[in-house]
């Protein structure tokens, strides 16, 4: 699997990425708290589109495991993919 595309969403404060997995084009809404919260990247846009270079991986990872569970067009990437990664409840902003 490797990213064809991916720009930035303002409206839903969140960058798109077009991946493709088993031959399969599916676009990933991935949101500024993944990148904020989860990958620890300033909140500017641009920097979350950096985080996504530098995280690739770890993101592609996330959108296969969102295809395998519901094989769809389009998936919406969140925190709680992350695991060990994701705050804790009790960091979150009340």
């Amino acid at each position: 699997m490797h990213a064809i595309q991916m720009g930035l969403n303002p409206a839903m404060q969140a960058v798109d990425m077009v991946v493709e997995i088993d031959g399969r084009r599916v676009k990933a809404l991935i949101p500024r708290e993944v990148f904020e919260l989860c990958l620890r990247s300033p909140a500017t846009p641009e920097a979350w589109l950096r985080c996504c270079e530098e995280h690739a991986d770890v993101l592609q990872a996330a959108i296969r495991r969102r295809f395998a569970a519901k094989p769809q067009d389009q998936v919406v990437v969140r925190s709680s993919d992350f695991g060990a990664l994701a705050p804790d409840a009790e960091e979150a902003p009340s």
